[in-house]
């Protein structure tokens, strides 16, 4: 029977839960195969290529599967030395915080070059240790360029996009790949198929950790730490910014709310876990996800688990039963992308009314909030952004405050990202904000700069009430709101002419 090793490259401590859904699917659907979780992330940096030898010599895969999560050691949000190094450059009055923003940057690249590097380097490793095993590569980071990365790897590596359960179970068992989503170089030239079917989530039962703790002994070292558990996969909105709909396709489909409620009682009661995320696109996604949604919770409550849990939501189909649900079930925080501009909701095709959010947090507020996070990430700057948008956005924060309590209400300062394959993307290089075929993996600093989206005018008021805001405090929940008092502060200086050019109110 065939075998296979899974390496997860590194990236911050994550529980590998994409990696443990796929193990467990092919154990089901065929209990002959061997399988291996490796996690390089919590091996030191200067032993990982001697542990993935020796992992390869030991167990002697037929298939070698890496999982590739993160490619951008950056990040577009505050609390980041990108961040703060982007916006110390271009925007602060100080010498030495240009100096040394150059500094940090220089570094942020080097980590950015030296990381695809290694990562690339671990995947021919495993080539040469082992010549006659397939490897395979996947993951979010792979899944989000992989036209880029397949030419980057030696030819033979089967690159899989999105979802990965049927096809590497067909790599497994010697099927055919024309009808799944795979990418590959033959004889110079880069082949790709693409497949519409997506796996019946409903099909999928409890998994099976007593067998996932036996391939993955690792797993116990994730015990105290957030674990990840999905409930559902695809999004059905175009948000302009996100790959979402690409990577899951935009059909949702969830697990039953038994099985969801099932692996939560294991993680619970026999190991211990306590935090939990779902790493679902939107944990509540449409008002058809109620019902399921609600299903899960009851479970919870049903079962007593003492756990807590968070996930990315959308909250305008939240109503007053399933409010109270999310508060008795242990939810720690509310975590949405927030603007409150309608205008910018528009642009940014959120597909959601401002009204129906705010009643909403309303709704929440009435229903037994007491001390929940509200973490509102506010992707200022975004295309369409005026002045007048930003004071909309700002004042309706203030309403939220109002409803919650400020100490309750954490905005995240971020700029979008430019994700490769967007609609930002198509639209940007339409206008001419990139080059058409620009590497979105490209070692220029000035290119990786623009990839953090926040061009002027307005980028130069946000980015300087932002460093002054980062000034005034060492608490990273904090400088949002700081943030946005500083910015509120210069766009009305700027209405009385106090700005000049540096913001404008008109049209233009």
């Amino acid at each position: 029977m065939k075998s296979v090793l899974y390496v997860r490259l590194p990236c911050w401590k994550i529980y590998p839960g994409g990696l443990v859904s796929l193990a467990d699917y092919v154990h089901k659907h065929n209990p002959g195969i061997k399988q291996r979780i490796i996690e390089l992330s919590l091996v030191p940096p200067s032993k990982r290529g001697a542990y993935l030898r020796e992992a390869i010599a030991q167990y002697r895969p037929d298939v070698i599967a890496f999982s590739w999560r993160n490619i951008q050691t950056f990040s577009p949000h505050d609390g980041t030395n990108a961040l703060d190094a982007v916006l110390k450059f271009d925007y602060s009055n100080r010498f030495a915080d240009k100096l040394s923003s150059i500094y940090s940057a220089g570094q942020l690249v080097v980590d950015f070059v030296y990381q695809l590097y290694k990562n690339k380097s671990y995947i021919r490793l495993a080539g040469k240790t082992r010549p006659g095993a397939q490897i395979i590569v996947g993951g979010t980071a792979f899944s989000c360029f992989p036209d880029q990365l397949i030419r980057q790897l030696p030819e033979g590596v089967i690159g899989i996009t999105g979802e990965g359960e049927t096809a590497m179970l067909k790599v497994l068992e010697d099927r055919p790949l024309d009808n799944e989503s795979v990418i590959y170089v033959r004889h110079g030239k880069v082949i790709r198929h693409y497949s519409r079917e997506t796996v019946n989530l409903e099909e999928f039962t409890p998994t099976d950790f007593a067998y996932i703790t036996e391939i993955f002994p690792e797993f116990y070292r994730f015990v105290g730490e957030e674990i990840g558990v999905q409930t559902k996969r695809g999004c059905p909105y175009s948000c302009t910014f996100c790959l979402y709909n690409v990577i899951e396709g935009r059909k949702v489909r969830s697990r039953r709310p038994s099985v969801v409620v099932e692996d939560l009682t294991t993680l619970v009661t026999r190991y211990g876990m306590k935090k939990f995320f779902f790493t679902d696109s939107q944990f509540i996604s449409h008002k058809r996800a109620l019902p399921l949604v609600e299903e899960i919770l009851d479970g919870i409550i049903a079962a007593k688990l003492e756990m807590s849990w968070s996930g990315f939501l959308r909250v305008e189909n939240i109503n007053d039963s399933l409010a109270k649900k999310m508060l008795a079930s242990g939810i720690s925080s509310f975590d949405l992308s927030f603007t409150g501009s309608q205008t910018m909701i528009d642009n940014l095709n959120l597909h959601y009314k401002l009204s129906q959010q705010m009643e909403a947090f309303r709704t929440i507020r009435k229903a037994g909030f007491t001390n929940q996070v509200i973490k509102l990430y506010l992707p200022l700057n975004a295309p369409g952004e005026t002045p007048e948008t930003l004071l909309e956005t700002i004042c309706t924060c203030r309403q939220v405050y109002d409803i919650f309590g400020e100490a309750y209400v954490h905005p995240w300062i971020f700029f979008l990202a430019i994700q490769s394959g967007t609609m930002l993307e198509k639209n940007l290089v339409e206008e001419g904000y990139f080059n058409a075929g620009y590497n979105p993996l490209s070692y220029n600093p000035f290119t990786i700069k623009k990839l953090l989206y926040n061009p002027p005018t307005l980028g130069r008021v946000i980015g300087q009430s932002f460093l002054e805001a980062n000034a005034k405090t060492s608490r990273s929940e904090e400088v949002g709101r700081l943030t946005l008092d500083i910015l509120e502060a210069k766009l009305q200086e700027g209405r009385t002419g106090g700005l000049g050019a540096a913001v404008q109110l008109s049209a233009e």
